[in-house]
């Protein structure tokens, strides 16, 4: 076909249009609509001789003609690296492995109680800071691996030393939930859509004030309600945060985002993976 395109140049191709939204927690759509604006799909301009019209149409140019290429041009070899769902999930297995290596030292070490409670405050300012700053990802993620296996080192030590067998069935219970959950959701049977992600986004915020109530009044922490609540309840949304950052993988993937953006999802993997364990460790310890 020898006829010339259309006049104009082809909109970009890759970039995908998002807006800032504020105050999220994790696993929610904004961690992703923040993720996607920090790390928006490389641009790779089309090869000398080629371009691209509205329509999708690829047209190349043999020195005298357009000509219509249905095909479009061959990959450059110089390509840019994108996010891929394998990239992701290394990294967020290797955030484990620091957790976990991290956890094993500090429960060998004995260290006191108090550690635990520096650790949480620190956990939670380098994951706030991480969640609204993803670009420093790749430096925030491993530390707060490292702060997060010193506090469930210290709490672990606590079921291990009452003589519970608790922490084994937690550590076995979240690799099976993380595996079946990937696994659930690879196949189709369970769908993360606008309302799943709005019941997640509820029921964390839920939590957030449940704790805050429990944290100043003593109440629901022991017994049957503290079982109820820091177990059941939050290991269903532990749960579905999984699914949300499942599906962050997968569109994330699709979006073509650059490849630094791994270790923001691996990052949110790794948060909801310690809510899960958590909430094993204190349903396997009964109401202590």
């Amino acid at each position: 076909m020898t006829s010339a395109p259309t006049s104009g140049q082809p909109a970009p191709s890759g970039g995908t249009a998002t807006r800032r939204r504020s105050g999220a927690s994790f696993g929610t759509d904004a961690n992703y609509r923040r993720m996607t604006a920090t790390y928006p799909a490389p641009t790779v301009p089309p090869p000398s001789g080629w371009t691209q019209q509205p329509d999708g149409s690829w047209w190349s140019w043999d020195g005298s003609q357009w000509n219509l290429q249905p095909q479009g041009p061959a990959p450059s070899g110089a390509g840019v690296a994108t996010f891929s769902a394998d990239g992701a999930l290394n990294k967020a297995g290797l955030l484990v492995l620091i957790a976990v290596a991290t956890g094993v030292v500090a429960a060998l070490s004995g260290l006191p109680v108090g550690v635990a409670g520096f650790g949480v405050v620190a956990g939670l300012g380098t994951g706030l800071w991480c969640s609204f700053q993803p670009r420093r990802a790749p430096v925030l993620a491993p530390i707060f691996a490292v702060v997060e296996g010193v506090v469930l080192g210290v709490v672990s030590r606590f079921y291990v030393t009452s003589g519970s067998s608790a922490v084994v069935m937690a550590v076995v219970g979240t690799a099976a939930m993380v595996v079946g959950v990937w696994t659930v959701y690879r196949t189709g049977l369970v769908r993360v859509g606008p309302r799943f992600l709005q019941m997640t986004l509820v029921g964390g915020l839920a939590m957030v004030v449940v704790m805050v109530v429990a944290m100043l009044t003593g109440w629901g922490t022991t017994g049957t309600a503290g079982l109820l609540i820091f177990g059941v309840l939050y290991l269903i949304l532990g749960i579905a945060n999984l699914f949300v950052d499942f599906s962050f993988v997968e569109r994330a993937e699709q979006a073509g985002l650059e490849a630094d953006a791994e270790w923001f999802s691996a990052f949110s993997i790794l948060v909801s993976t310690v809510m899960v364990y958590l909430a094993l460790l204190r349903i396997f310890g009964g109401r202590q």
